[in-house]
Parts: C-alpha cells; structure tokens; sequence
C-alpha cells in the first residue's frame, strides 16, 4: 500500500512539472498519466479485495479448530452437569424421606403438648378450687373462732395483692401471710383476710 501511495504522488508531481513545462502540449501527457493513476488505483483494488478474501479463509480455518475444542468442553461440562443433577435428585430423595419422618414426629410432640396442656389446665383449675376452698375455710375460722373482739377483716376486691393490703393496713406481707396461714402470695376475690392478731 505504501508502494502505491508512493507511486501516486509521482505521478502527481510528475503531471505537475509537464504541465509547467510544456504548457498547451501538456494535456495529451497528462492524459497518460491520468491513465497510469487509473491502473494504480485498480491494481491497489485488486490487492485490497485479495487480501480480505485471505482474511476471511483464514477467519473460517480458525472457528473450525475452535469449535471442536469448544464442542469438546461443551460435552464435558454436560457430562458433569449430569452426573451434579443425579446427586441432586438423590439429595432431594433422601431430603423428601428425611422431611415425612421429622412431619410424623412433629405430628407426635404436637400431640404430646396437648395432652400435657390438657392436664395441666386441669391441675390450674383444681389449685383455683382449692385456694377458694381454704380461703373459704379461713374465713369460716376465723369467724368462728375469733369472735368480735378479735382484730380487723379485710374482704378482698378486684385489683387487691397481699402489698396493696399490707400497705392500706401499714403491716407487711410476711405478717399477713403468718396470721392468715398463706404459704404463697395468692389470693382470690371474696377471700377474708385477718389484718392482725
């Protein structure tokens, strides 16, 4: 390509210098090289056009050995594919049988919590008969026995606490507790409760 480029610029100075010198007799040589700039320009086209014909045979050659290694991998990344699904559907197997075994034993806990749920709400329903059984007693008792000289009774309301009463009486907890025979801090509504001794 630098050859031709070479060449054409010859060629156009070449023009140039026969116009100055000849003048008028100029156009015929000028002709001429209008004519060899013409074979230049088609001998450069051919070249050009050859050489990206070249590039394209050369361009398909090279795919084909790309492709069979391309094709090759493709095939072993297939085969390890494969035999990953496999391992996968395995895995899910064992997943799926793993999965009814810990649902069946679920299913067994859930119903051993109810069960338990049921008796203790039976056993909460007993002590709450039972508290009002022996407040019931204690103040049976204590009317009984105390007669009306004995000290204050207090009836418990709604919202009461053994502090709430303790503080209302300016006593303690622990007293109330003594006089009234209470080994916890739980009283019921209705409950009489001696202030003190």
């Amino acid at each position: 390509m630098k050859k031709y480029c070479f060449l054409a610029l010859l060629l156009a100075s070449c023009s140039s210098q026969m116009n100055t010198r000849y003048g008028s007799s100029g156009p015929s040589a000028l002709e001429e090289i209008r004519v060899a700039l013409m074979d230049v320009k088609q001998a450069y086209q051919t070249q050009k056009m050859d050489i990206q014909l070249l590039e394209e045979k050369m361009n398909k050659q090279k795919p084909t050995t790309e492709t069979a290694s391309v094709s090759s991998t493709l095939e072993s990344r297939i085969a390890a594919l494969e035999k990953m699904q496999e391992k996968i559907q395995e895995d899910l197997h064992q997943l799926g049988t793993h999965a009814n075994q810990t649902n069946q034993s679920l299913l067994q806990y859930r119903n051993q919590i109810q069960t338990l749920e049921r008796n203790v709400k039976k056993q909460n329903e007993c002590l709450d008969e039972v508290v009002r059984l022996k407040g019931t007693l204690q103040s049976i008792s204590h009317s009984l026995g105390s007669g009306s000289s004995q000290g204050k009774i207090h009836r418990v309301h709604s919202g009461d606490s053994l502090e709430k009463i303790a503080r209302q009486y300016n006593t303690s907890v622990e007293s109330l507790k003594r006089i009234n025979g209470l080994s916890t801090n739980t009283i019921i509504i209705g409950q009489e409760l001696k202030i003190a001794d």
